[in-house]
């Protein structure tokens, strides 16, 4: 590191979320402690796109090849789109005890997310990988005041968009978001899915084994904004979640990890937003409940 400062290479510069670290590190430096040094634009991505990437964020070098940036970085960020296309990057950079953080979603396998996860521990090398909505404040404080106001919660709503049919791996693109808002929020016990596709649109029941009962919205028609439901012991709340400090509650966390060398979240934490998702999609498909393993 260079004056402390961590230096990131980016695998994947199609998704907008690269722009986002670049104004963060590079260009308003609003979050102490990084910079985006290399690109590499990954699948989905032309050579003309990642160059007006490299420009717009004040990027040094654009690599031909990943390998290329050994040597060059001291953390690796891999945001490609489609999650099909992470394990084969983090798998390199771990092989080379490259901390490493995979952005939403992990992995569309849950066997090769397994196999990554026992690298990163056989090569002692820091891991982590999600998404950034319940890291907002707004999430993070709606469920800290209402079980103030309202006590224990006993079941509720999360719901955002998605795309069943995404490109980017169906379920997993956009799904994320809410699976681990309900995760983040009732728990990480869940027991049961069960899926309903109609249209464009799925409806979710999540049974945990707390005895929670969650319903996931998951809005493909007309787009549909982050959005949480609590019923508690004494009543009610209701939360459009503001997501304007998201990107930077992110990326603050994972300097944190990465510089104290700490884990946000268990082997088990990072495995069951998949465990969730693939369920979701066997439900939906097979119009019946499937049991979380």
């Amino acid at each position: 590191m260079e004056d402390g400062k961590i230096r990131f290479g980016v695998i994947g510069t199609e998704n907008s979320h690269v722009n986002q670290a670049c104004k963060r590190f590079n260009l308003e430096k609003s979050i102490k402690g990084g910079e985006v040094v290399t690109l590499y634009p990954g699948e989905g991505d032309s050579l003309e796109h990642v160059k007006e990437v490299q420009k717009e964020g004040d990027v040094p070098l654009v690599v031909n090849k990943p390998e290329d940036m050994l040597g060059k970085i001291d953390a690796v960020i891999i945001m490609n789109r489609h999650a099909k296309y992470h394990c084969q990057y983090a798998r390199l950079f771990l092989e080379n005890k490259i901390p490493t953080f995979i952005d939403k979603p992990f992995s569309c396998s849950l066997e090769e997310a397994k196999e990554i996860i026992e690298l990163s521990h056989k090569t002692n090398t820091w891991f982590s990988s999600s998404s950034v909505v319940w890291k907002t404040s707004s999430f993070q404080n709606f469920f800290k005041d209402v079980q103030e106001e309202l006590g224990p919660i006993h079941s509720g709503m999360v719901g955002g968009p998605f795309d069943f049919e995404s490109e980017f791996g169906g379920v997993f693109f956009y799904g994320i978001h809410s699976v681990e808002m309900l995760l983040q929020g009732f728990g990480y016990d869940v027991k049961t899915i069960f899926a309903k596709l109609h249209r464009k649109n799925c409806f979710v029941t999540a049974a945990l084994k707390s005895g929670k009962l969650v319903s996931l919205h998951l809005i493909g028609e007309g787009g549909g904004s982050f959005q949480v439901l609590l019923h508690c012991e004494k009543g009610s709340r209701y939360l459009q979640v503001d997501m304007s400090d998201g990107y930077d509650m992110g990326f603050k966390s994972l300097i944190e990890g990465i510089k104290n060398n700490v884990r946000p979240f268990s082997d088990e934490e990072l495995l069951m937003p998949i465990k969730v998702l693939l369920a979701i999609d066997k439900s939906a498909r097979e119009n019946r409940e499937v049991e979380i393993k």
